[in-house]
């Protein structure tokens, strides 16, 4: 079930940003006019056109000849969170907060770090503003129970509930929000006593019949369970319900009530588009209950729903990429760019999908055209190396991803591993080899779940002959953490081959064989090189025969198989 009270005060669409400008132009009126207030304006008309980037470098210019403009700083977060730019907007509202304290600038903070998972800085501005807001200090309280919920401060939160509960007294909506606490806890009884009561009387709060419908299912009682949703539904009106009615039945394994259930929430436009992408996203998996086809259809609504947001026409594509419809999703992902080209994870995922098609170039060219937007951002940098490099065009390929390197210090430590990573298989290329072994262990430090980087380092250290322990151990830990991988599985054998231990070899090769379809040339030639050293020479010159046969990568490598079929023996 999905918990949708609390108020969203992030803004998604340009109309309703220029909503927020007119009202704090109009409330500028209402106190001492600023020396500013004609550029402000000019602001307004530049955005009514369009022209983010422009509105965004007036604002800067205001800012420099009035540095204590709080009100022109809480603009730019606005604006930069409707770009996406989370960690703008928060700069930005810090700017805003530092000249003044003012309700509106902490409830924006407050909203800034929760759409980054951020509970713990978002509750020190919730703390400030439930000392400054008397007259929504019971929805603050609200918020605050939730926040300490997510941030992982259960016991807290409970105990803040209680207390909450024995000053202000019962209220369907500070119940509904205790009932989340005690779901989680399992305590569905607790549940189920709070809200029936409301449930009951016709409460227009939606979102307790969702929480009470909740606890009557995960307390096997499916057909109360739907009564309570059916009710909701027709007393409050609340379309979200429809999520929880598909939850029930997808819960049942009644699929296609359940379908028609998450139509009907998607086709209505009383509910926010970032909740429906939050469920299209969370439905985005292979072995998830619906099928690609089913999910194509949500996605078609999503668009027709809310045509003018980007990240309807990413979640479009990301279920064409599903389907294997790779054109078509790079359509809609271009389209999802040419609306918002400040969306890097638009920019990735096309990008991605060119280097899958094998359309190197274009995807270059799109890191080229997302750069140009966001200068220096390591995510694209590092999406144009990785073009460059399956191009085998080593110089570009080194010099984006020391880019990427060198702008990443502020990214995530599964980014960084990447490209150290990339950088390790760059500079193995480049016969780099101190450097490219350097990088690889960086990776895996950063991210000690990359078997990417463990399975490369091993596998050069192999053709080398060097630290065969440590290639043997790198090996061995890539296997263990991705199981039946056909590639990984054949460097380990490769690693054991190299060490002198064929008859450990021929085992991983062999699982390397079942794991890998269709079997690669360099498989069986690996194959056959660990018969030769078993002594089974018929079948050695066998593998390498079929090696041979389903054609080789380089003339140099080609000529080596054919000496060892000619010869009947390894050729190193």
């Amino acid at each position: 079930m999905r918990f949708n009270f609390l108020n969203k005060r992030f803004l998604s669409f340009i109309g309703v940003f220029l909503l927020v400008v007119n009202s704090l132009h109009a409330q500028s009126q209402d106190r001492k006019t600023k020396p500013y207030d004609a550029r402000f304006k000019n602001v307004q008309e530049i955005l009514k056109q369009g022209k983010i980037g422009p509105g965004m470098d007036s604002l800067d210019a205001i800012i420099a000849d009035f540095p204590q403009a709080d009100d022109i700083y809480f603009t730019k977060a606005i604006l930069l969170a409707q770009m996406r730019n989370q960690d703008g907007a928060i700069q930005a509202i810090k700017q805003a907060l530092d000249i003044q304290s003012k309700p509106e600038y902490l409830s924006f903070a407050v909203d800034a770090f929760k759409s980054k998972n951020d509970a713990d800085s978002a509750l020190i501005y919730l703390d400030k503003l439930i000392d400054q807001d008397d007259n929504n200090t019971a929805s603050l309280k609200r918020e605050r129970i939730m926040l300490l919920f997510n941030g992982g401060y259960k016991d807290v939160a409970l105990e803040y509930f209680n207390k909450t509960k024995e000053i202000a007294g019962s209220s369907d909506t500070l119940d509904m929000v205790g009932s989340v606490l005690l779901n989680d806890a399992g305590n569905y009884k607790s549940v189920i006593e709070l809200l029936k009561p409301w449930a009951d009387k016709g409460t227009s709060l939606a979102q307790v019949y969702g929480q009470l419908a909740q606890a009557y299912n995960l307390s096997k009682n499916w057909k109360l369970a739907l009564e309570y949703i059916n009710k909701g539904i027709l007393t409050t009106k609340e379309d979200f319900l429809y999520f929880d009615l598909a939850d029930l039945y997808r819960f049942d394994k009644k699929l296609k009530l359940s379908l028609d259930a998450l139509k009907q929430g998607f086709q209505s436009k009383k509910i926010d588009f970032a909740d429906k992408n939050r469920i299209i996203m969370t439905l985005l998996n292979p072995k998830g209950p619906y099928t690609p086809d089913q999910l194509l259809e949500l996605a078609n609504i999503l668009v027709e729903v809310h045509p003018r947001i980007a990240e309807s026409h990413m979640a479009k594509g990301q279920v064409l990429w599903l389907k294997d419809d790779k054109t078509a999703a790079q359509s809609s992902l271009a389209v999802a760019v040419s609306m918002n080209p400040y969306q890097i994870d638009a920019w990735r995922m096309l990008m991605s999908l060119d280097m899958d098609k094998g359309e190197f170039d274009q995807a270059i060219a799109h890191g080229g055209e997302a750069l140009h937007y966001v200068p220096n951002n390591a995510t694209i940098l590092y999406f144009t190396s990785m073009a460059y490099l399956m191009k085998k065009d080593m110089e570009n390929s080194r010099k984006f991803m020391e880019a990427a390197l060198n702008n990443a210090q502020e990214e995530s430590p599964f980014l960084q591993a990447n490209i150290y990573g990339g950088l390790g298989d760059i500079y193995n290329s480049l016969k780099m080899y101190k450097a490219s072994d350097a990088a690889y262990m960086e990776a895996i430090r950063l991210d000690s779940t990359n078997v990417t980087a463990m399975n490369n380092l091993a596998y050069y250290l192999s053709l080398r002959k060097e630290r065969l322990d440590e290639a043997t151990k790198y090996a061995a830990m890539a296997t263990d953490l991705q199981p039946n991988n056909g590639t990984f599985e054949d460097t380990y054998a490769w690693v054991l081959f190299a060490d002198g231990k064929y008859d450990e070899a021929l085992v991983w090769i062999q699982k390397a064989l079942k794991n890998t379809i269709p079997q690669t040339s360099v498989l069986l030639e690996h194959y056959g090189d660990i018969l030769f050293k078993l002594g089974k020479k018929s079948d050695a010159v066998k593998q390498w025969t079929l090696a041979l046969e389903k054609g080789v990568d380089s003339d140099d490598n080609k000529l080596k198989l054919k000496k060892k079929i000619d010869t009947k023996s390894y050729v190193e």
